[in-house]
């Protein structure tokens, strides 16, 4: 008889349909979430806005965002103290290999869209305080030749 010819395997499809990363990120959120509100008073008012794990696993820099930029230094010292713990929480937490180094930044995007909502705020009362001209009447652009 001759040898059956092997048959490739067939991949199974993942269980997740998005990338480790996306995992990774969505745990570190949780976990550093829930040691925020179990750690310090000081984390009152911070919302944590997301969180981006490189390819490697190696570095995750979570972002936030707070009421305002007094609450900003508040809140940079308070990830500053408690760095470490939350460190310390998030390997506890995982079954990864290495745990990823916590980066806090404040959320450029959060900080962007209040600029911006100042400014169309700042335009919408421009508009309120200068009533506009009338506008030409008709009759005088028909007057001219139009």
């Amino acid at each position: 008889m001759a040898p059956r010819p092997r048959r490739r395997r067939r991949s199974m499809p993942t269980a997740h349909s998005y990338e480790r990363t996306d995992r990774v990120a969505q745990l570190v959120r949780g976990v550093v979430a829930s040691e925020m509100e179990r750690l310090d008073e000081a984390f009152e008012g911070i919302v944590i806005t997301g969180v981006d794990v490189d390819r490697e696993l190696s570095v995750a820099v979570v972002h936030y965002d707070v009421r305002d930029d007094e609450a900003a230094d508040l809140a940079a010292a308070a990830f500053d103290e408690h760095r470490h713990r939350l460190q310390r929480a998030l390997g506890a937490a995982t079954s990864l290999r290495r745990t990823p180094t916590l980066r806090f930044r404040r959320d450029q995007g959060a900080i962007d869209a209040e600029r911006i909502e100042d400014l169309l705020a700042g335009l919408s009362d421009q508009q309120h305080e200068a009533p506009l001209s009338d506008p030409p009447s008709c009759t005088a652009a028909r007057d001219e030749g139009f």
